[in-house]
């Protein structure tokens, strides 16, 4: 069995359209470190809410991605609201942009059409929901089976005369999906087993021949006590979830152990699909996805046992009635055959099938080949597809499934891809932002991740005056061109860029510690991060290595000698110095010939600071009111102001301040920037140049290169996210019906859409800014921290270069 499979993999890898990334030298690594490519940046899960997709929105949705250096992006097709599964709303304004309408089709070609344009990646999920191969092309027939019985118990010694009922038709109930029943049942074998003459097949008697079509058995059985089983198959009822609205009730999950109902249901996926994008086909429009399994349990189908019996030598039939009457623990051997045998098939018929069939359409397959209820083997199902993938959440501390990155490493698969900061409504309640992600951020990139795909970035159809506008019903994490933060968010962005383009390059060779190393033919390339909450000081230990190393900082882009160095047994030591969360890669080149952009080292002599003191002129700009500015004020968290327009803010507010700077003295000073307390993100301008963006504490620029002796103009940007404005809101009388209430810590819904949206005519209720579609907040909600509380401080060093 495991050579048929390898056989099957390596025919896999011939027929592949993924053309093999090649790797950059360290030298153009070097070059592109500060403004990696697009090509590098995260992708996206870009969610389009049931009917509630426009071509106006598609092109400013791409155009955000762009700008903030995002790759490209998987299109999903969801209901109009989400919950554990699918919230319906009411009044959606264009009920007649169904999935797969004649709308649909242009939107998508538009999006392909706008991501070539823009020098994106598109691609789609394979079905609709998010998971997890299905349709409402897919029919009872062609559905997931189970094997369903009904038994009942005898005494031999004399004919009997029964009626065997059919087997109960399972009920498919999961998450918030309309509960549906089978309609259609089969027949496999009628089976009689002898009570108290313990586990032997060879005692189980066939009786399928002497039941009629109503199920009416006679037989003249043998002395003892027999239980009777009439065992049959039936569909799960398994759906696709969450659906868009039109679709709920109407789809099934596709059989995942049938060659053939598998081939029909990606014929059905990617005809129509290429057909309609066929210019844009390997081009902007590169993958298709099938996201982490909820399908729930199969272990049937129309082959199953003549497939079974050719691959373990025995028919499963009398072991089913065994397994029943005697238990698991009875009839182990047959319990790990039947497991082998479905993992198996649910490999070789639907993922395998998929990828052959995404392949032939000149399409990347990406999987996230993981089952809860381990119904399928991991790494193999990981070695199926052209692009692994595995998930973290956003509070987590970004662990990937071990099987995936594995199987990637031992196929030489140079991208693993992770579902990236997949958030409940606790954690993600408008609060989020990149500090907040830096943890699992780092962790994922430590555990092999090198492609996110950031969760989520919802379709925004509508006028921007809606806004933050259309979500993911209660999950997060919010991405999207509405977020507050998502322009000076680029920074983090870019970090991720260039994280992702080293990580990219060469071969990982191992994982340890805090560590993840990879090898280029030109250098060694090894990931360090501190995920503790204290700073780190010591010496890391760099295996394999040989020659001096570089220090490469993601965040900053720049590139310095590190002088603290010494060979050992295993490569070289490297001491290294991290704070919370803080990374940055070793770098080990075995050619350098990109000097001029490597700095020195700086030898620390001393240093002083100067406190930045007084009032200053902020101006606001709040994302969905007028502007206004306050002079002379102090520096203040914006949620204790007793003016409403600053305590409900969400936006960015700007300081300004000009101070006078002696940095006279020695010839080497390096001045930094330390804002203090900040909420959430600073961008920050010294004399009118750009000193960069600080995303995450302690939050300090170095604004050496832009500062002068004497009068200088500071000018910095904070950003705060929605949450002061969303509680601000909830001070007003809502005008529209809320839908279901899940509690405090996990929001409520709008019932449907307000006649006043529908008409885009002034709302009713004028003290309320926002319009979203699942509230996270109450009246009486506690405000966020906002804006900058300081201290601001300038600290200047006295430097020397080693």
């Amino acid at each position: 069995m495991y050579y048929r499979f390898m056989l099957c993999f390596a025919l896999l890898l011939l027929c592949s359209p993924l053309k093999a990334q090649q790797d950059m030298t360290i030298n153009a690594l070097a070059h592109n470190f500060s403004a990696p490519k697009t090509e590098y940046g995260a992708y996206v899960w870009w969610h389009w809410m049931g009917s509630n997709f426009s071509k106006e929105g598609i092109t400013k949705d791409l155009e955000a991605m762009k700008q903030a250096g995002i790759g490209g992006a998987t299109i999903f097709n969801l209901t109009s609201a989400v919950m554990e599964s699918e919230y319906l709303m009411g009044n959606n304004p264009w009920p007649e942009r169904t999935y797969r309408s004649d709308y649909y089709w242009e939107a998508l070609e538009w999006a392909a059409a706008e991501a070539e344009r823009l020098g994106l990646k598109l691609g789609l999920h394979n079905c609709p929901g998010y998971a997890t191969t299905g349709g409402d092309w897919i029919t009872e027939e062609r559905a997931m089976k189970r094997v369903v019985m009904s038994k009942q118990r005898v005494m031999g010694g004399a004919p009997i005369d029964i009626t065997l009922q059919r087997p109960t038709l399972p009920t498919f109930s999961n998450w918030s999906e309309p509960r549906r029943t089978a309609t259609s049942y089969w027949d496999i074998e009628v089976v009689a087993v002898p009570i108290g003459q313990g586990v032997d097949a060879s005692k189980v008697v066939t009786l399928t021949k002497n039941m009629d079509e109503q199920g009416r058995l006679e037989w003249d059985a043998p002395e003892g006590e027999w239980m009777i089983y009439r065992i049959g198959y039936a569909p799960t009822m398994s759906m696709p979830h969450p659906v868009p609205d039109e679709l709920s009730g109407r789809t099934l999950e596709v059989d995942k152990l049938s060659r053939e109902h598998n081939i029909y249901h990606w014929d059905k996926v990617l005809q129509p699909l290429v057909e309609h994008l066929k210019p844009y086909i390997g081009k902007s429009f590169t993958h298709i996805l099938v996201d982490s399994y909820e399908a729930g349990y199969q272990d049937w189908s129309e082959d199953f046992r003549q497939e079974f019996i050719s691959r373990k030598g025995y028919d499963p039939i009398p072991w089913i009635a065994l397994k029943d009457c005697f238990g698991t623990q009875a009839v182990q051997q047959y319990a790990h055959d039947n497991r082998e045998v479905i993992s198996n098939l649910f490999i070789e018929k639907s993922w395998q099938v998929a990828r052959e069939k995404i392949n032939e359409a000149g399409l990347e397959f990406y999987i996230e080949p993981y089952d809860w209820m381990n119904q399928f083997d991991i790494y193999k199902s990981a070695l199926t597809a052209d692009v692994p993938m595995s998930e973290f959440w956003n509070l987590g501390d970004g662990r990937l499934h071990p099987q995936v990155i594995k199987a990637a490493s031992d196929a030489g698969k140079k991208i693993v891809a992770a579902e990236a900061y997949t958030g409940r409504p606790e954690s993600c309640m408008y609060t989020e932002d990149p500090a907040m992600l830096k943890h699992s951020t780092d962790g994922a990139f430590h555990h092999g991740a090198n492609r996110f795909f950031l969760h989520h970035w919802v379709h925004q159809p509508f006028d921007d005056g809606y806004q933050p506008g259309m979500g993911m019903g209660w999950w997060g994490t919010h991405f999207g061109r509405h977020q507050t933060w998502i322009k000076p968010a680029k920074a983090f962005f870019d970090y991720i860029a260039r994280c992702q383009m080293l990580l990219q390059q060469g071969e990982l060779i191992e994982i340890y510690d805090n560590v993840l190393h990879r090898r280029l033919a030109d250098a060694d390339i090894y990931f360090v991060h501190n995920p503790s909450a204290e700073k780190m000081t010591g010496w890391v230990e760099c295996r394999g290595a040989e020659g001096a190393p570089q220090i490469w900082s993601a965040v900053r882009g720049d590139i310095l000698y590190e002088k603290s160095y010494a060979p050992s047994e295993q490569g070289v030591r490297v001491m290294l110095e991290l704070g919370r969360d803080e990374s940055l890669f070793v770098v080990f080149a075995r050619e350098c010939d990109y000097a001029e952009l490597v700095a020195p080292d700086m030898r620390l002599l001393g240093c002083s600071e100067i406190a930045v003191e007084g009032e200053w002129k902020i101006c606001f700009e709040p994302k969905l009111d007028k502007a206004f500015t306050l002079r002379n004020s102090a520096l203040c968290d914006f949620s204790l102001s007793e003016d409403e327009r600053v305590k409900y803010f969400a936006g960015t507010a700007t300081y300004h301040k000009t101070i006078n700077i002696n940095l006279e003295g020695s010839s080497h000073k390096r001045v930094l920037l330390d804002l203090g307390e900040m909420n959430d993100i600073a961008h920050v301008w010294v004399n009118g140049q750009d000193a960069g963006v600080s995303w995450y504490a302690p939050f300090v620029i170095d604004i050496t290169q832009h500062i002068r002796q004497g009068r200088n103009k500071l000018k910095i940007a904070v950003t705060n996210n929605w949450a002061n404005r969303l509680i601000g809101d909830e001070q007003h009388p809502a005008d529209f019906e809320w839908g279901i209430d899940r509690g405090e810590s996990m929001g409520r819904g709008m019932k449907s859409f307000p006649e006043w949206f529908l008409n885009d005519t002034p709302r009713t209720e004028r003290g309320r800014k926002t319009f979203n579609i699942w509230y996270y907040y109450r009246p009486t909600s506690a405000l966020q921290k906002a804006g900058l509380v300081g201290p601001v401080r300038l600290v200047v060093q006295d430097v020397m270069p080693e």
